[in-house]
């Protein structure tokens, strides 16, 4: 006589309630992007392309006038004397010569300050640099959108 054997069971509510406790683990955990030291607004534009996110040098120009720069890991912003802006910047490419420069201006930002930041740049011989902007698509409300680069 055969002997009839039971299928083997196995229950998947333990493995179900495991992956859900590392997932809100991670969800809380993690941070998906560094909190900003300097808080600007940007301007608007309609250009998709999209910022690199290792090897920049961020120059960042808020609605005062304050100039600071940073690399992509936020971790050393400095701030940014206005006599001080041509030796910072190429003080900053001889550290990486390779690095994509990224000028992220407030839409406030007085004109003139803008302007001096971008004659320091040419000074600096560093003539391609990208212009940071928030993408607005057809029909968003001002304001809204993610974080593009505009090409010069």
């Amino acid at each position: 006589m055969a002997t009839r054997r039971n299928p083997v069971r196995i229950d998947m509510t333990p493995m179900v309630d495991v992956a859900f406790l590392l997932l809100i683990f991670f969800m809380t955990t993690t941070q998906f992007k560094p909190p900003e030291t300097v808080a600007v607004e940007l301007p608007l534009s309609r250009s998709e392309i999209h910022i690199p996110e290792t090897g920049t040098i961020i120059l960042t120009v808020n609605r005062t006038g304050q100039m600071f720069i940073s690399d992509e890991n936020l971790a050393s912003v400095q701030e940014l004397a206005p006599d001080n802006v041509l030796a910072a910047i190429v003080q900053w490419r001889e550290r990486s010569p390779g690095a994509h420069v990224i000028v992220k201006g407030d839409k406030d930002a007085p004109f003139g300050a803008m302007a001096d930041l971008m004659d320091n740049l040419a000074k600096a011989k560093t003539l391609r640099f990208n212009l940071m902007t928030d993408l607005r698509k057809a029909g968003d409300a001002p304001g809204a959108g993610a974080p593009s680069a505009e090409g010069r």
